[in-house]
């Protein structure tokens, strides 16, 4: 992902839009009850965190490394153990297979929910001083492995107990390859995924989790979000709040971030992107499981599962 340099302009649209009354269609708004389920399976952080390092003791995720090849294998495996249907999304950039990875859960339900993720490392550390550190790969354990371990366990909710939708997982490859300054080899999964979602289904929105692991948890309204689905940031943190976790969801625009959001907006879905970006530990040799904690992905899990049980199908 990349931080917009020049987003002041957005940024201002932002916060008068989130002052204001919303003008977006009906047809975008989530269709909830108003008070927080009593009845989903509890969201078990420590087995999150599990997930998240079952990753990271693989190795970097970087295409064409056998750790990228074992990531596949292994997150095809856990997926299979919850979701209805499997697909594998298959591609190539630059000769290096990647591969997309999608569970459908409920897929009779007339109304779907899109929660995602990136499950690649990025290939070479490029926020390092130190030449010889720039030069190895970023093992990914908050940017990447943290949204994915995140929606396993959402998953394996979703089997104990079914919700009343249908919930699209999918796992992106080839977000953090190449070049984000040059748009080169970069959200190449969600491109991809975004250009066939109608193979996929019709998802009424969507919800990105990217960097969600941080030990000291601070998740903003972030800029693209709030300018091209507001109503679902609405949910998202109104629901946080009254789960009592508005300490972590800080209900106000911080940053403006280029990520695998920006796709599935494109496509017709309004998606919205939850990262804390405020991570010493981006692009550095130092993404790693000991930076994480199964409390933050608790509070993540719990907030987007919230989300998830209030939904009526229609």
């Amino acid at each position: 992902m990349l931080v917009g340099l020049a987003a002041t302009a957005l940024l201002a649209t932002s916060a008068c839009t989130a002052s204001s009354g919303r003008s977006a269609s009906a047809t975008l708004a989530p269709q909830t009850t108003s008070a927080p389920s009593a009845d989903r399976p509890a969201f078990d952080g420590e087995r999150a965190f599990a997930i998240l390092k079952a990753q990271c003791d693989l190795g970097a995720r970087v295409p064409g490394a056998p750790a990228h090849r074992k990531g596949r294998d292994y997150l095809i495996a856990e997926l299979r153990k919850y979701a209805d249907r499997i697909i594998e999304q298959d591609f190539t950039f630059e000769r290096l297979p990647m591969t997309n990875i999608i569970g459908i859960i409920n897929p009779s339900a007339k109304r779907q929910v899109l929660l995602c993720a990136h499950w690649d490392s990025r290939p070479y550390a490029d926020e390092e001083i130190s030449a010889s550190k720039r030069r190895q790969p970023v093992m990914g354990a908050n940017d990447g492995a943290s949204g994915v371990a995140v929606l396993l366990e959402l998953a394996r909710l979703f089997k104990e107990k079914t919700p009343a939708v249908g919930v699209v997982i999918a796992l992106f490859d080839g977000e953090d390859y190449g070049d984000f300054a040059r748009d080169w080899g970069v959200f190449l999964g969600s491109r991809y995924f975004a250009k066939r979602i109608k193979q996929i289904g019709s998802p009424a929105y969507g919800i990105l989790l990217d960097m969600v692991g941080d030990r000291n948890l601070t998740i903003y309204r972030e800029g693209i979000s709030e300018q091209r689905a507001p109503r679902i940031n609405d949910l998202v943190f109104g629901v946080a709040r009254e789960l009592g976790y508005q300490r972590y969801f800080v209900n106000s625009v911080r940053h403006t971030v280029l990520d695998d959001h920006v796709p599935i907006n494109d496509a017709g879905v309004p998606c919205i992107d939850l990262i804390d970006f405020d991570y010493a530990y981006w692009h550095t040799v130092d993404d790693t499981p000991d930076k994480c904690s199964a409390s933050s992905l608790k509070v993540v899990g719990d907030t987007v599962a919230e989300v998830i049980y209030r939904e009526r199908d229609r």
